[in-house]
Order: C-alpha cells, then structure tokens, then sequence
C-alpha cells in the first residue's frame, strides 16, 4: 500500500509540471564537470553567461571525488541525480539541497559506490543510470576486463549513505539474461515504464547481432529481472520498421504513453532518432510502424549522444561535434521531425564554456516552496503523502528527505506542515 501511494503521488506530480521551464545538467568529460544550463531570459535559447552554471565538480564542499569521465547520468523528480564514472570506477550521487543552482555545497554530494564495494560490482564501466517508479537507483555496467555486464539496483540498507556495503548493491539484469561475465552484450542505458504493476524496464544494448532495446519485467515479483522470460526482445536488428544498429541513448518519450525515443547511426554516417511503440500490445516494438525515424540528418560535424524529452513533446539532443544542444518541436503535427523550422539550436555555447557536451538530464525546476518536495512548484498533498509513506527511511536517496539529513522523519514532515498550502 505504501509503494502504490508513493507510486500515484509521484505520477500525478509527473503528469502536471511544467516540463519547458526545468533546467537541465549536461556531463563534460573535456572540463571534468556538470553544468546546470537554464533558460532564464524565457528567449528559447540558452546563451547567456548567467545561464550555464556549474554544477558539480572536484573542488566542492562535500569533498567528493570529482568527474573524470563521465558516462552515465540520470536525475529523478526531486533533483538526486545519479552520476556514473568510468575512469573513477564509481557512481557517485548529487542534489542541491540549499536550492541555489548546484551541488557543489557540504552535504549536497557523495561517493555512493566504487570498486571496493563489499557486493564485489564493478562500476569499471558505467553506461546508465536510471530511476524506477518507487524512486530505486540502478545502474548499467558494461563488461569489460574488470568486472561483468549488468544491470544492477543500489539499496541503502543501513542508512549510512552509500552503497559499499555487503548486499547493498543487487543484480536486477545479469547472468540469467546477459551471460556470465563480460560477455555478448553490451548494455547502455535504461529506462522504466511508469507502472506500478510491476518493475518493467527497458534497456538499450549495442553490440554486433545484438543490437536493440531489451524489455526487463520482473515476472515472478522477486525484485530482479534476470529468470527465463523475464529478458526479451523489444525492437532488434529484425524489426520490420527500422532495424536496430548501434546505439546507446534511450529516452521515454513523455508525450506520449507507451512510447521511447532511441538514437543510432544508420551506414553513411547518418544520425537517427527513432520512437518505438508497441501498439499492437504484444510486447515488443517490431512490427511494421512501431519503429519510426522521426529525426535524421548525415551532417558533418553532428555527433548525436544523448536525449530528452519534454512533456510540452519538445525533443532535446545534444551534439557533441558542434558542442550544443538542439531542440526538436513537431510543429505540423505529423509525429515527425522532418520539416523546415522543427529544428533549431537551444544551447549554443557560443562561449565555449562547456567544453563536451554528452549525457543530458531534466532537474527540477527551483521552487519557492520549503515543502515542495515534488518540485511542482506548491506544497500541498501530493508533498505530504510522499513523506508519510516514506517515512523512517534512512539514506541519501530517501524521498520526501527535505532536509538532506539521510532521513524521512519527523522534521521533515513537519517542514511540509509548516509550509502547506505554499504556492
């Protein structure tokens, strides 16, 4: 009961905000940082020096190892955002607590997991984060020779903060799916549907044969994905819209249900967002038109790496050749991307501050609300039913944790108390 509360105060929240005026957070692995870039001038493009800002980086307050080169990156609705490393071989977690821009300050930043973590999982690579509907952090290693493919979820079990202890991080995708050790797959990012149903997740994988996006269900409710039948095809090199090739990014699509958005580079160098459906309701995305190139363009100087999607159907992808991030706005109604004036550069970095511009993530937007847990910009019922349901959760990725102290306790809901009705 408490899980479906926490599940529909969270949807609702999703459903309602104002997705266009968030900020985002861009990882540049050329600067070893994250930047906060936001449209303060409401002019469509992000340029100004006031609106690129930094947001995480070696030197902060905390004294959390800083970036150094960063591959996977997620934020949840309350801004924790899950920051994966893979020549520092950890993940690490941020949120601006003080609500001032970054996560630079004391208390805001913690190393969550490395290699020596009791559990014996290697982050050597890490190539996806993702936050299932209850607000579970998992993370996406990709083989190599320190440690094996998997998809893995990080549980604070004793409330210390971190994820180093024995039994604290789980597999949810590994052997049973992916093979043992570092094996044919090559998983990259994942995503989850928003169900409460049960855990069903979907995950992009980029290797020769394999290529696709695989549907993770948890079938037999024993809180992984990883027993026969349990890891299937969702869309593949055999779909018959457009076939799978290599690809990392994968993106719910959150205009529209159901929906995902995935990029890859088709032969001759052509870049390719495609949205994948299962419409027919069978489980997979590979029958005629469930497979749709919505975006191309074989420019020189165009290296897509990332997306985001926006509620208001706005596609954000960002470049790292022109070192930018376009927006993408179906203006004609057609479903696609395709006709003239639907693109267009929403970050141009024309001054060169931001040095790579890879994985992009949505924060929430900055909120006047001291109980505003939800960031939806009031503090009201939906706040209140966060708290309680969890309520006695100790660790750093607690929701309904206004404070940031590890806990959901009494002084936070007292600071919803305090502040309802703030709007």
């Amino acid at each position: 009961m408490r899980r479906t509360l926490l599940f529909f105060a969270l949807a609702l929240f999703a459903a309602g905000r104002e997705a266009a005026a968030d900020p985002y957070v861009i990882a540049d692995r050329a600067n070893d940082a994250y930047w906060r870039i936001f449209d303060a001038d409401a002019s469509g493009v992000i340029d100004e020096p006031s609106e690129v800002l930094l947001y995480f980086a070696a030197g902060n307050a905390a004294g959390t190892i800083g970036p150094m080169n960063p591959t996977a990156m997620q934020s949840r609705w309350d801004g924790l955002t899950c920051m994966g490393d893979q020549i520092n071989r950890n993940v690490c977690l941020t949120r601006d607590l003080n609500k001032d821009g970054d996560a630079m300050d004391g208390g805001e930043s913690i190393m969550a997991a490395d290699a020596g973590n009791a559990s014996g999982v290697s982050f050597a690579f890490p190539t996806g984060a993702a936050f299932d509907p209850q607000g579970r952090i998992y993370v996406v290693n990709a083989g190599n020779a320190f440690g094996a493919d998997g998809v893995y979820r990080m549980n604070d079990l004793n409330g210390d903060r971190d994820f180093q202890d024995a039994g604290e991080i789980e597999v949810y995708v590994g052997p049973g799916a992916l093979g043992p050790g570092n094996g044919p797959y090559s998983p990259q990012e994942l995503v989850f549907a928003p169900t409460d149903v049960a855990t069903l997740g979907f995950l992009r994988n980029s290797s020769a044969d394999l290529h696709g996006v695989y549907r993770c269900l948890d079938g037999n409710s024993d809180d992984d994905a990883d027993d026969p039948g349990e890891f299937t095809v969702f869309w593949d090199v055999s779909a018959a819209g457009t076939p799978a090739a290599a690809g990392a990014a994968l993106e719910l699509d959150a205009a529209r249900p159901g929906a995902m958005y995935t990029l890859q580079l088709a032969a001759g160098g052509v870049d390719l967002l495609i949205r994948l459906q299962d419409q027919n309701s069978d489980n997979d995305a590979q029958d005629a038109g469930e497979s749709v190139v919505v975006f191309s363009t074989a420019e020189a100087g165009f290296t897509a790496i990332d997306i985001a999607s926006d509620a208001d159907g706005r596609v954000l992808l960002t470049d790292n050749s022109g070192k930018k991030v376009i927006a993408l706005v179906d203006n004609d109604n057609d479903g696609l991307f395709m006709s003239p004036g639907e693109r267009t550069d929403y970050f141009l970095n024309s001054l060169a501050s931001v040095g790579d511009i890879r994985q992009i993530s949505r924060l929430p937007a900055p909120s006047p609300c001291t109980g505003d847990w939800n960031a939806d910009g009031a503090t009201n019922t939906l706040d209140l039913n966060v708290v309680l349901t969890a309520f006695g959760c100790t660790g750093f990725n607690c929701p309904g944790d206004l404070d940031g102290d590890g806990e959901t306790d009494s002084s936070d809901l007292n600071i919803v108390l305090t502040d309802f009705g703030c709007d």
